[in-house]
């Protein structure tokens, strides 16, 4: 049931992808370097499904069945992979810790990297295939992704911060900051102080 469903999602996925790569020599040309390579991907939810990329003569082939063993494999929900298309970061959305990557790594970054590259309205290509309604639904989906990965960096960025600072005290809490700036203020006017003091002085020991 599910290699049938993977089946008619992979030709409209296909069919858009290798129309874009048409228009793009370059793309097509990075592609190249990964010829006769395989990648499965699978989504693990809402529902389970296992395809197969392949890079067949500048163009990617997808398959629900292959028979071999595939160089790389990446594996996530729906969500995460709608947040590969939608991240501006190829770092953030390939290695959070909701995607799973397997074998050469190296050839999942290239095929992400040409992949996300080209410019595809995917909202508008869906729309043809599964009509408008479908297609705003999955908009919806992928803007709601994009919004998320960004307000979870944030969060995670905020507990290492707090981390740092509370927990391993390796870098100086805002109080500890404006306490430290404080006594070097205090430490300069001292100073000051006493430079004056010494040039009046120095002015008494010359009058005298």
């Amino acid at each position: 049931m599910n290699e049938m469903l993977t089946s008619s999602l992979c030709a409209p996925v296909e069919a858009i992808i290798n129309a874009v790569l048409k228009q793009d020599p370059g793309s097509a040309l990075q592609l190249q370097a990964y010829q006769g390579k395989v990648m499965r991907v699978e989504c693990t939810s809402p529902v389970k499904l296992v395809a197969y990329l392949v890079v067949e003569d500048q163009c990617i082939s997808l398959r629900s069945v292959f028979e071999g063993e595939p160089e790389a494999g990446i594996s996530a929900s729906a969500s995460s992979f709608a947040n590969l298309l939608a991240s501006d970061s190829q770092t953030d959305a390939l290695f959070s810790p909701a995607v799973a990557i397997s074998g050469d790594t190296h050839l999942v970054q290239g095929l992400h990297r040409v992949i996300a590259g080209l410019e595809i309205d995917w909202q508008d290509h869906f729309a043809s295939v599964f009509g408008d309604v479908a297609t705003h639904q999955f908009s919806e989906f992928v803007s709601r992704a994009k919004r998320w990965g960004k307000q979870s960096r944030e969060t995670v960025l905020d507990n290492v911060e707090e981390y740092l600072h509370e927990e391993a005290r390796l870098l100086p809490s805002k109080s500890e900051v404006a306490h430290f700036s404080a006594r070097i203020d205090e430490l300069k006017l001292r100073l000051d102080r006493i430079n004056a003091r010494t040039q009046r002085l120095g002015a008494k020991v010359t009058e005298t």
